[in-house]
């Protein structure tokens, strides 16, 4: 089931431009933001690129609004709300990531689109890597921002130290956004989903991939920290691994340049 609408009702949210398609999958909700500025001619090319944009645990598209303004030109994005987050109702069951992935591709298939470069932020890492997994023909190209969680902090206690450890690094336009999100997400929902988060085996999930990967980290990012970034790789042939200097784990929302130049030189368009 799909409903596409243009948001005019909420004030003084960068979204309002932007075409909303809603889906609903069971008792799952899900929303996904168009974005593209591409001119008329350029988007009738048959390699116009299709970026999608998954967010991680709490937070939701607004996380990803600048770093879409900055590839909208160059294709079609999508930004997704997952169920439960932002303003969409929770679900009555708790989600594991198999089921986050589930709707994710399911809205995608919904939207015809066609081998899209994927993107992931923390917790939308671990759903990028399930599609993967189970779509291994499905896309070539993936970016994974933040991966979590690092084997050696599969805790409750582990993620919540290191989460605090490196926010100390995070820029307060970060850290405004990211507690706005909490807020509307809601402390229950963020408790009932973070359990399946810390027992989610990306390295091995990430094994079944064929895709070409990129893993971008913050220098100062502790919960998903670069030595983490090196075991992924060396789980995936071929995979690289960038991190950028002064950044933590909310770099998508203000290392947003750094990683349109990533993305846009991993769709074959520029150079990273």
């Amino acid at each position: 089931m799909s409903r596409r609408r243009f948001l005019f009702g909420r004030r003084n949210s960068p979204l309002d431009r932007l075409t909303a398609h809603e889906f609903q999958f069971g008792d799952a909700h899900v929303r996904v933001y168009e974005e593209w500025t591409m001119r008329p001619e350029l988007a009738e090319s048959p390699d116009v690129p299709t970026f999608v944009l998954v967010h991680g645990l709490g937070v939701s598209s607004r996380y990803f609004v600048p770093l879409a303004g900055e590839l909208s030109p160059y294709g079609r994005v999508l930004l997704f709300d997952l169920p439960g987050f932002d303003d969409l109702p929770k679900p009555k069951h708790r989600m594991s990531i198999v089921d986050f992935a589930d709707v994710v591709k399911r809205a995608l298939d919904e939207l015809d689109v066609v081998d899209p470069l994927l993107v992931g932020h923390s917790m939308g890492a671990q759903v990028v890597a399930e599609i993967l997994a189970q779509y291994p023909a499905y896309s070539s190209a993936a970016m994974l921002v933040g991966p979590v969680v690092a084997a050696d902090g599969r805790s409750r206690l582990g993620v919540a130290l290191r989460f605090l450890q490196g926010a100390l690094h995070e820029p307060p336009g970060n850290a405004l956004a990211a507690t706005m999100a909490y807020c509307r997400a809601g402390v229950r929902w963020i408790g009932d989903t973070m359990p399946k988060v810390i027992a989610y085996p990306i390295e091995r999930r990430l094994a079944e991939t064929r895709a070409r990967l990129l893993l971008v980290g913050g220098e100062f990012d502790r919960v998903s920290p670069p030595a983490w970034h090196e075991q992924l790789a060396a789980a995936v042939i071929g995979a690289r691994m960038i991190t950028i200097p002064g950044a933590a784990h909310g770099l998508v929302h203000d290392r947003y340049p750094e990683l349109a130049d990533e993305l846009l030189g991993l769709a074959g368009i520029g150079t990273a």
